[in-house]
C-alpha cells in the first residue's frame, strides 16, 4: 500500500494547523465584513501610561457573543465579535479591571464593504484616535509561531516516514545502530 498520499495529507494538515489557521483569526476571516464588529482601544493607568497585558472582556450577552483581549505594550487591544445587520443598537459591555463601559453596536447596515469598528478607551488620558500600532503584531506573532509548529510537524513526519521505510527494508527489524548499541 502506498502511504505517500497520507503523508502529504498530514503535512498539509500540519501546515494548516500550524500556519495560523487554528486561532481566533480564522473565525474572523470566515465572515464577511457585514458579519463582524471590531472593538478596539487603549487601556491607560491614572498617570496616562499604557497598561500592558490588561485583560479586556467584551460581552454582548443578549447575542450570546463574547471575547477576551489583552493589551499590548502600548496598551492597545482589539477583538472582533460575530454580529449581523439586525444587531444594530444591541448593547455591548466592555470591561477591564473594575471599569465597565456599555456601548450600543453602531454601524451602517447598508455598507457591506467598510470594516465595522468601534473604539472604547479606558484610563486617564484616553484618546479618540487609535495608536499608530493597530495591533497587527499579534497576527504576525501567530503566523511566526504557526510556521515554527508547521516546520516541527513536517520534520517529525519526515523522520517517522524515513524510519518506517528503513524498518520495512530490513524486514521489520531495527538495526543495532538505531537501537543505540555499538
Amino acid at each position: 500500500m502506498n502511504r505517500r498520499p497520507i503523508w502529504r495529507l498530514l503535512l498539509m494538515l500540519g501546515a494548516l494547523l500550524g500556519g495560523g489557521a487554528w486561532n481566533g483569526s480564522v473565525a474572523q476571516a470566515m465572515h464577511e465584513v457585514n458579519h463582524r464588529l471590531t472593538i478596539y482601544g487603549t487601556v491607560q493607568n491614572a498617570q496616562g501610561k499604557p497598561v500592558t497585558d490588561a485583560r479586556v472582556i467584551i460581552s454582548a450577552t443578549r447575542l450570546g457573543e463574547g471575547a477576551t483581549a489583552f493589551t499590548d505594550n502600548q496598551g492597545y487591544y482589539e477583538s472582533t465579535l460575530h454580529i449581523h445587520d439586525t444587531d444594530l443598537g444591541e448593547p455591548i459591555d466592555v470591561s477591564t479591571g473594575d471599569e465597565t463601559k456599555r456601548i450600543a453596536a453602531q454601524f451602517n447596515p447598508q455598507d457591506t464593504t467598510t470594516e465595522r469598528r468601534m473604539e472604547v478607551n479606558f484610563g486617564a488620558a484616553a484618546s479618540s484616535a487609535p495608536p499608530t500600532s493597530t495591533g497587527g503584531g499579534g497576527q504576525i506573532m501567530w503566523l511566526g509561531a504557526g510556521a515554527i509548529v508547521a516546520s516541527a510537524v513536517a520534520v517529525s513526519i519526515a523522520v517517522y516516514a524515513k524510519r518506517q521505510r528503513s524498518v520495512r527494508s530490513k524486514g521489520g527489524q531495527v538495526s543495532k545502530r538505531k537501537r543505540g548499541a555499538r
